[in-house]
């Protein structure tokens, strides 16, 4: 099961850098281009430039993104810039942000995680990754080796045994950081060195899987790169930094975890397939559709999401179309899913909006096969609403699917299960803050 481990980590500077909002960035999978472009501009030692260095024409096996990032890292360490603790430590962290109108506060932890196979059962995915993204973190762990960021994993404590454990650790304590990030949400740090509560925590954590939220490309990285060693050095201690990755842990029972959907967005469909859309869409769906005009789209737009939200415990796709004045409301015919995949697919996944708007609408529909749906290029994702639409309003996309999040019982669900979710079938919010906390893994043992 699970290996729970404090350890000396590298946070940056405060005589260096006293503002962290100026250096911290969202994990790389979901800064834009233009974020980047924001984020080089932000400050000189920005996260940035560790984990999404730009790429330029001249870029050689020996100077690319990823070397460059290892000389950043190496330099600003050198420099003071970042700074490694001298003791181990337990990670504890708070941040309050809002959602639907309302403030919640997710309380959690970064530790160092003993990386272990899937089929072990100790840490579970729960949806498939992006072949790309695999290579591209694995070649930024070889040149750096380090964790810029942690991967975000839930476990199960109803009974608030480990939460409160570390929160009665802290009550009486200062914060070591306090502030506010870019989406000015307050962000807490402790760090806990009492030994004994990292024993505790350990040995409550031991007997208890770990389900992988947002990070999977960063753990099968991790893993690979690990696995790597393990064929040159087959007798590698167990204490070797390069045996653990870095995670952001927390409950699945605490109030402040909160699920976004993943909308899918399609630049490239082309104009038979929109043209198409409905009208094959019919053979698997009850389709409602909602009209609007140059003068109502916007309260037609607010009637529509009203009527996905109504549907959000049953299977019920949105859509809009480029050069269609009309949203459609998508409710899956009942028994489609079991007559056509009820031999292919297993139960808990067959359910899943994710798998109904990736079988019957991305594949079925429009037609793409498993290379397309592995290219990130061709289905564009984001969790908000707004953005997907006004993508294909503006004329800049074809096809925008509106999703209803998936439920965090059906990821523990396929998750126990040993089945994996379509790609980008969940929005874990918000996102583990990457250049909090880092993780050195070049050499001698963790602590």
């Amino acid at each position: 099961m699970p290996r729970i481990i404090p350890f000396r980590g590298i946070l940056y500077n405060s005589k260096k850098v006293p503002d962290l909002k100026a250096v911290i960035t969202p994990p790389h999978d979901v800064i834009s281009v233009d974020e980047q472009q924001e984020f080089y501009k932000r400050h000189p030692q920005n996260m940035i430039r560790l984990v999404l260095g730009k790429v330029y024409p001249q870029d050689t096996e020996h100077d690319n993104r990823y070397t460059r990032a290892a000389k950043f890292f190496r330099s600003w360490l050198d420099e003071g810039v970042l700074r490694q603790d001298k003791e181990p430590a337990i990670y504890v962290t708070e941040i309050d942000y809002r959602v639907g109108g309302e403030v919640r506060t997710r309380f959690g932890f970064i530790a160092l995680v003993g990386l272990e196979r899937f089929e072990k059962g100790a840490i579970l995915p729960h949806e498939k990754t992006f072949s790309a993204t695999n290579a591209d973190r694995l070649k930024l762990i070889e040149a750096s080796r380090a964790n810029f960021s942690s991967i975000f994993s839930l476990f199960s404590d109803p009974d608030n045994e480990i939460l409160g454990s570390l929160r009665a650790a802290i009550e009486s304590l200062p914060p070591d950081l306090d502030f506010e990030d870019l989406m000015e949400y307050r962000n807490r740090l402790w760090r806990v060195k009492d030994q004994q509560i990292h024993k505790e925590i350990g040995q409550m954590l031991a007997d208890r899987p770990l389900y992988i939220a947002d990070g999977h490309h960063r753990y099968e990285s991790a893993l690979k790169y690990r696995n790597r060693i393990m064929s040159q050095q087959p007798l590698l201690d167990a204490n070797d930094p390069r045996n653990f990755v870095m995670m952001y842990l927390t409950s699945m029972h605490d109030s402040g975890l909160a699920i976004r959907p993943a909308h899918r967005v399609l630049c490239g469909a082309g104009k038979a397939p929109v043209e198409a859309f409905v009208h094959r869409a019919s053979a698997y769906f009850d389709i409602e559709t909602l009209d609007f005009d140059s003068l109502n789209r916007k309260q037609i737009e607010k009637a529509f999401l009203s009527k996905m939200r109504t549907g959000a415990d049953s299977a019920v796709i949105g859509a809009a179309l480029g050069g269609y004045k009309g949203f459609y409301v998508l409710r899956v015919k009942k028994g489609v899913m079991d007559r056509l995949f009820g031999e292919e697919i297993p139960g808990p996944l067959r359910k899943l909006d994710v798998t109904v708007v990736t079988k019957l609408v991305l594949q079925e529909i429009l037609g793409l096969n498993g290379a397309a749906l592995d290219d990130e290029r061709r289905v564009l994702y984001t969790s908000k609403e707004d953005q997907a639409l006004n993508a294909v309003h503006t004329g800049k996309c074809a096809i925008a699917l509106i999703l209803n999040p998936t439920k965090l019982n059906q990821v523990q669900e396929v998750s126990d299960a040993g089945l994996t979710m379509p790609r980008k079938s969940t929005y874990f919010y918000p996102k583990v803050i990457t250049g909090l906390v880092i993780n050195k893994i070049d050499g001698g043992e963790v602590s």
